[in-house]
């Protein structure tokens, strides 16, 4: 019985042995998309091409692009490829879902309190050292479902105006925070709110970091040269005793007493040196502040950061509590474009200033008590602003995306401007257009691919890759 209950152990662990290796050889073998139109944005469109995926990465795209031997082809004759989605800015997972039975905690365990408490967005205060993704609830479907209609990156941006904390980047199929989390510390969120306290608190703060700068930059004292020591005073000679039967020598001066010749001389004491005073303890240094350091990091180019002004007068008034000097890698974000203080188009020379981008809602905006229609967008555009789109915080938000930019483009805005917008502009304000983004050999194979073109009313999104695999409808990357 022993013997046949070995030969069925190993009998079973052969078969998982083969089985791992046919799921490891099945995931290395490329994937081919042929006869597709593939929208690169980072270059031209390239008609009835081919793109060739293999671990997760794009492998060879073009018109002339080989496939492989034993790669798994598909026909995609009518079918438009493009990046997946980039959201720039989103608060998805930061509230509890309404929802029967248990509510979902923060850190994914039932009953486990959180330390991270989310601020209103009116309040300001500098936490700039504080993580959002300590207050994400982790059980929720929510980042599966922007995955299913082609989100394929995300941003989580903090709640609250000043600095209200670091902003995170998300893999939207991760099911644990550790799978979620691409990066914790993508870039740092500043909130510009037009009253006293707002402004004050900004300048104070990035007055504390310029300082804290300041001193990082200091050249190092150098060391400093050892004292030089004094020569010592020569002890002089003690004279020989007189021998027995000799006189002793007399002593110069008439008071000098006389000496006993049988008794020694008395020896001379030599001077007590001073006792050496106790060297002087150093001054504790002061404990450095975390969020004047994460900013100090900001002012030295090490960090990048997202700024929310939503109108001509929100970055009027930021000039007047932060000096137009005072550069860092930044986007500006528009989470809602106040027309009645004027929409950002109007300031396109303090923008142009920045060198920065800016994330706009995908929409016209008409100007308050007329019918008078404007395009921010193509204003920033013809300016010379790099443009991007808030893709929204929910499917049915992200699912119209494509309407708006269809509106835009209807109303002057550049196709391969639009698509830009939504794909590598958010791509690099959080800084992964390195790896997505954009269809280049080498990066992550994120993927979105339409029946027709995604600007036309008749185009339909079929299929989202992430990471070279298909994505389910339960957002899971098979």
């Amino acid at each position: 019985m022993s013997t046949a209950k070995n030969n069925n152990l190993l009998a079973l662990t052969v078969a998982a042995a083969l089985t791992c290796g046919a799921i490891q050889a099945q995931s290395t073998r490329p994937t081919a998309f042929t006869n597709a139109r593939i929208h690169t944005v980072s270059g031209k469109t390239i008609e009835r091409g081919t793109l060739v995926v293999r671990s997760g990465k794009i492998e060879a795209v073009g018109k002339d692009a080989v496939v492989p031997a034993g790669a798994k082809v598909i026909d995609a004759t009518g079918k438009t490829i493009m990046p997946g989605l980039v959201s720039a800015w989103s608060r998805a997972g930061l509230r509890a879902p309404t929802s029967r039975g248990n509510t979902p905690t923060r850190g994914g365990r039932r009953g486990r309190p959180s330390r991270f408490r989310p601020r209103s967005s009116g309040r300001t205060s500098n936490s700039a050292a504080t993580k959002v993704i300590d207050g994400i609830y982790i059980r929720q479907p929510i980042f599966g479902k922007l995955l299913e209609v082609g989100v394929t990156s995300l941003a989580l941006n903090p709640q609250g105006g000043g600095f209200p904390g670091l902003g995170a980047v998300l893999n939207p199929a991760g099911k644990t925070r550790e799978a979620l989390t691409l990066n914790d510390e993508a870039f740092v969120q500043v909130g510009m709110q037009r009253n006293s306290g707002a402004k004050k608190l900004l300048k104070d703060t990035f007055a504390k970091a310029k300082k804290a700068v300041e001193e990082r930059e200091k050249p190092p004292e150098p060391p400093k040269k050892p004292e030089a020591k004094k020569p010592e005073a020569k002890k002089p000679e003690a004279k020989p005793a007189a021998k027995p039967g000799e006189k002793p020598a007399k002593p110069a001066g008439k008071d000098a007493p006389k000496q006993d010749p049988k008794k020694p001389a008395p020896k001379k004491e030599a001077p007590k040196k001073p006792a050496a005073k106790p060297a002087a303890k150093p001054k504790p240094k002061k404990p450095k502040d975390p969020n004047v350091e994460v900013l100090a990091d900001l002012l030295q180019g090490k960090r990048r950061a997202i700024v929310e002004i939503n109108s001509a007068a929100d970055l009027l008034h930021w000039r007047t509590a932060v000096s137009d000097d005072m550069k860092f890698p930044r986007m500006v974000a528009v989470t809602r474009h106040d027309t009645t203080s004027g929409t950002l188009d109007k300031v396109v020379d303090h923008l142009k200033k920045w060198e920065c981008s800016v994330l706009l809602p995908p929409l016209l905006s008409t100007q308050p008590r007329t019918s008078h229609l404007i395009h921010p967008a193509k204003k920033l555009h013809d300016a010379g602003i790099e443009v991007g789109f808030a893709v929204g915080e929910s499917p049915g938000q992200v699912r119209a995306i494509f309407f708006s930019l269809m509106e835009l483009v209807r109303s002057g805005l550049p196709a391969d401007v639009a698509l830009k917008a939504i794909t590598q502009v958010p791509a690099k304000a959080l800084g992964i257009d390195k790896r997505t983004g954009t269809i280049e050999v080498g990066k992550h194979a994120d993927l979105l691919v339409f029946d027709g073109d995604p600007l036309s009313p008749t185009g339909t999104l079929e299929q989202v890759w992430l990471r070279g695999s298909r994505v389910e409808k339960d957002g899971a990357a098979n």
